[in-house]
């Protein structure tokens, strides 16, 4: 069923913040499931939409740009998340911030389908896309595809985004955070009379569970980013310290080469400044290494969190609306893929902050091992402005007032970097345990789904 574009109007088909889209579709876009939500909205019947291509909701508005991206990424086995303005029958419109992602066969590893989850965007990034997909159509246009995508990456670029993927998922955690207190389970007045209804029932109670763990996990992710923040702060003062030390060493070796037998005293100083100064080197640098792990596993444990928290959100939100509306064909293939999706989202959060542990006792360590340094440079500083009391016409004293600053200056980083470091330990521990314990409810519920899918085949 083709679009016309003659029938466009400037009227919004409007729905709720709560509200949240789900569809399938085939490998070539055509639509295999949706919800009554994206039925609604669209204004289309379900036997409409089903066997159709996606595209049929495509607005004119839209760059090509934005579904050549989503297509790679899908097809390479890669989430995406995007601003879409879509199309309704009665030609009016919607925005959505979409997140597609591939359903892989675990066992062949191929791509089976693709599944869509969409929510209204609240952000003033929403604005912002509008007006840069404005620029992106008069590109295409005028210059093609290819020029247009230069540009969208260069306009993110400038607004502090790295990528596109550095863009949609903090788009993505920006409009769930958005919704915080409208993403609320709402309890349920309609009892279970059925055999079916009560273990959908069932499925939902486990399901709300699971949402009101995540949300004291995803609520509290500010923690790791506030914790991510501070290590790129600090990160270049801490790999600093290995030039500074290294010179301090080099400078102490010379004053004490150019006092000869006199300088005996100084002499084992220097040795010392040099011992530490090897030792200093292999800290900063196990700590350059771990600095840069727990940057990109930060970065993918908050993604995928947030990304397991809009898919518990569809999830409850399809179970409230199978007991208020009841069953229709796709419901059992619906709930198959959502719980799927669910399960693989919640091992890779498992997965991620297991790392993490890993990483952050890494860096506990790290920053031990920078404390011992920074007591044996106290040591130095303290001896070595004692013998420069009896050689007054050296440079020791000078070299030893240096230490005295690259000893402030570690003590500095290590109380910045320490106090939040200890906190997200914490933070850490409980989504662990927060997670090991959404992994037993949703062993339950994949117990129940299995129990309504023989029932009902």
């Amino acid at each position: 069923m083709k679009k016309s574009y003659k029938s466009i109007r400037n009227i919004e088909s409007k729905f709720d913040e709560k509200d949240i889209f789900f569809s399938t579709t085939d490998l070539k876009g055509i639509i295999l499931s949706g919800n009554s939500v994206f039925y609604n909205v669209a204004k289309y019947s379900p036997e409409e939409l089903i066997g159709s291509p996606h595209n049929i909701v495509r607005h004119p508005d839209m760059p090509k740009v934005v579904f050549k991206l989503l297509w790679e990424y899908i097809q390479n086995k890669k989430k995406i998340g995007a601003y879409v303005k879509n199309l309704a029958k009665d030609g009016s419109f919607y925005w959505v911030f979409a997140l597609v992602l591939p359903i892989v066969d675990r066992d062949s590893g191929k791509i089976k389908k693709y599944l869509s989850m969409r929510i209204k965007p609240t952000t003033r990034l929403k604005g912002t896309v509008e007006m840069l997909y404005k620029d992106i159509l008069e590109i295409e246009k005028n210059k093609g595809v290819e020029a247009a995508e230069s540009y969208l990456i260069y306009s993110l670029n400038k607004l502090g985004f790295e990528s596109y993927d550095d863009f949609m998922y903090y788009a993505l955690k920006e409009e769930v955070l958005s919704k915080k207190d409208v993403f609320k389970s709402e309890k349920i007045y309609l009892l279970p009379k059925t055999h079916f209804e009560k273990k959908i029932y069932s499925l939902l109670k486990s399901a709300r569970v699971i949402n009101n763990i995540y949300d004291g996990i995803f609520f509290r992710i500010n923690k790791f980013e506030d914790f991510g923040s501070i290590l790129q702060e600090k990160s270049e003062v801490i790999f600093n310290l290995t030039d500074k030390i290294r010179l301090i060493s080099l400078n102490s070796s010379v004053e004490s080469f150019k006092l000869g037998s006199k300088g005996a005293s100084f002499s084992v100083l220097a040795s010392e400044m040099r011992r530490n100064s090897e030792f200093g080197s292999k800290v900063i640098e196990d700590m350059r290494h771990t600095i840069g792990e727990i940057s990109n596993i930060l970065d993918e444990l908050i993604h995928s969190i947030t990304i397991s928290k809009l898919e518990i959100l569809t999830v409850n939100q399809f179970l409230e609306e199978t007991i208020s509306k009841g069953k229709d064909t796709y419901t059992l293939q619906n709930m198959k893929n959502l719980l799927f999706l669910l399960n693989n989202a919640v091992e890779k959060d498992v997965e991620l902050a297991l790392k993490m542990r890993e990483l952050l006792l890494k860096i506990s360590e790290d920053i031990k091992k920078l404390k011992s340094l920074i007591k044996s440079l106290e040591f130095l500083y303290i001896n070595g402005m004692i013998e420069s009391s009896y050689q007054k016409e050296t440079g020791f004293s000078i070299i030893f007032t240096e230490v005295n600053k690259l000893v402030d200056t570690a003590k500095n980083v290590v109380f910045s970097v320490y106090e939040p470091l200890m906190e997200v330990i914490e933070e850490n521990k409980k989504s662990i345990a927060g997670i090991r314990k959404i992994s037993v409810y949703i062993q339950n519920m994949n117990r129940t789904f299995g129990e309504i899918y023989i029932e009902n085949t």
